[in-house]
């Protein structure tokens, strides 16, 4: 199983995999970041629309616990906003742009290993983005026409959408600050 979920929902995702791996070990969690979010690295690219409420900050946060994340996203408002139109269209399901990053995560996860189930969690609803979102659904790009970049480390990230393989590896927030 893959868990694509929002380090914003950080406590949801966590205490979700941690407690599913105790009975199937090769859980995976996936995460999704905007750009420009220091949670995951980004920092250092800009994503001109970002709005993209409840995943990624500028602000470090010290609850989230890399070291259960196995893969990471980063998707570009523009490709989020894709993902949350098609759910609206395709599905009915009226969910704001985390949701529509992580329906869009959750669909390349799944093709990539369509033999496991597979699980996102759509974390918000669309009420806040109807003139930011939803009023611009012409510009919603066709989610089959959408792949990630993939990336070997941080500095390899690319814009609109990058993946990296995490490995459960830690982050120490505190010492990337102090590169910088």
């Amino acid at each position: 199983m893959s868990a694509p979920g929002l380090p914003g929902s950080g406590a949801s995702t966590g205490g979700l995999v941690t407690y599913l791996r105790e009975s199937l070990p090769d859980v995976e969690l996936c995460g999704i970041q905007p750009f420009g979010s220091v949670s995951f690295g980004s920092e250092g690219i800009d994503d001109p629309e970002v709005i993209i409420a409840g995943i990624g900050s500028s602000i470090p946060f010290r609850n989230v616990h890399y070291e259960l994340y196995d893969r990471i996203h980063w998707i570009s408002f523009r490709n989020a906003l894709s993902g949350s139109v098609e759910l609206l269209r395709e599905h009915a399901v009226f969910a704001g742009l985390s949701t529509g990053a992580g329906y869009l995560a959750a669909r390349w996860e799944a093709r990539q290993a369509p033999d496991r189930p597979h699980l996102f969690i759509a974390a918000d609803t669309g009420h806040r983005y109807v003139d930011a979102v939803f009023a611009r659904h012409a510009e919603a790009l066709p989610l089959d026409r959408l792949a990630p970049t993939p990336a070997e480390s941080l500095q390899d990230l690319t814009f609109p959408w990058s993946v990296l393989d995490w490995n459960r590896r830690p982050y120490d927030i505190n010492e990337a600050e102090n590169s910088r």
